[in-house]
């Protein structure tokens, strides 16, 4: 039998407090983001769109910006949470953790942009999992918080940076969306995945080298931890 321990690492977008006891029982969550229906015979699609779909287009997205993800992990999918905050969790079996799961907030089970804003935000952590009692840096919680905005946008369902009511993930936000008017932007992730192995534990110098010419307060607030 599996002896189960739990390993989280949690990002705190308090994005909707919830109002509901933690114990009282879980609402339902949105059809649109459970059930898959099969689309129509004409249709350029077999079924709707499910949470876990979306978690695939949303890795596509980014790994077509940023780099493959590592694949040492396994991604168990995408559940929902009693505590106030979505998150990575890394479950861990029989001593061994290679294993992640997205947990979002019982509050966006019947909130789709919610919910949608929450994934694109976690699945960024797929990219370099820190693993179970590692912390993210600026750069890592930033990017992730401005791909929730930009894959919004693509998808046409956009909302403003005000979206953000936590204060220090809109500052690595911004952080992040001053370092994005670079040319080479993406690039530099992808370079600096290369040379780390990561987006967590960095050190100013690392981004400096991914990104030429990045001024040292700039840096060092990036790699600083979260």
């Amino acid at each position: 039998m599996f002896r189960f321990k739990t390993a989280i690492v949690a990002s705190f977008l308090a994005l909707a407090p919830l109002t509901a006891q933690a114990d009282a029982g879980f609402v339902h969550s949105s059809p649109s983001l459970s059930l898959a229906k099969p689309c129509g015979a004409n249709a350029s699609c077999a079924f709707s769109w499910t949470l876990a779909s979306r978690m695939g287009h949303i890795l596509r997205f980014i790994e077509d910006r940023y780099g493959k993800r590592d694949r040492n992990w396994t991604l168990l999918g995408v559940e929902f949470t009693s505590q106030d905050a979505p998150q990575v969790w890394y479950p861990t079996f029989d001593g061994v953790s290679e294993t992640v799961i997205i947990q979002l907030t019982r509050g966006a089970a019947t909130n789709e942009t919610q919910a949608l804003f929450q994934l694109a935000h976690e699945v960024v952590h797929l990219l370099s999992p820190t693993g179970p009692g590692a912390h993210a840096s600026v750069l890592e919680e930033g990017l992730a918080t401005y791909n929730s905005l930009e894959y919004l946008a693509a998808i046409g369902k956009a909302v403003s940076p005000e979206y953000i009511n936590a204060p220090r993930y809109e500052r690595a936000y911004r952080a992040v969306a001053r370092l994005a008017r670079r040319p080479d932007f993406a690039n530099g992730i992808k370079a600096l995945r290369a040379q780390t192995g990561r987006l967590s534990t960095l050190e100013a110098i690392d981004l400096q080298r991914a990104w030429p010419g990045l001024p040292g307060d700039e840096a060092r607030l990036l790699a600083s931890r979260f």
